[in-house]
């Protein structure tokens, strides 16, 4: 598994264009798979900053790659993982569960 950082929109494309390149695709066979215009495809490859999130995101499921984000505020992950928990234990213990414990929120 290769993790790459992709920094802007030009970034994103290569990563793409690599990917399609090696699974043997043409621009063509990738938009009919993603259900998407060649030319989007295209404009997408070369970074243009317009191209649509939604699609996008299709494209890179049928390559089979993934868009990982992440951040580096940890104590604002910490406190929505604390938040979420909290608001499953407590959804819980009002349907009458009779024991209930942190394991099984985790």
């Amino acid at each position: 598994m290769i993790h790459e950082n992709i920094t802007d929109a030009a970034a994103f494309g290569c990563a793409v264009r690599l990917a399609r390149k090696e699974r043997g695709l043409s621009q063509r066979a990738l938009a009919e798979r993603c259900g998407c215009s060649q030319r989007f495809i295209s404009e997408l490859e070369r970074g243009k900053q317009t191209a649509e999130l939604g699609k996008a995101i299709q494209v890179l499921a049928v390559l089979g790659m993934r868009l990982h984000v992440e951040t580096s505020d940890v104590r604002g992950n910490a406190r929505v993982a604390v938040d979420g928990v909290t608001k499953r234990v407590a959804a819980n213990l009002s349907k009458t569960t009779p024991r209930v414990t942190l394991s099984d929120y985790l």
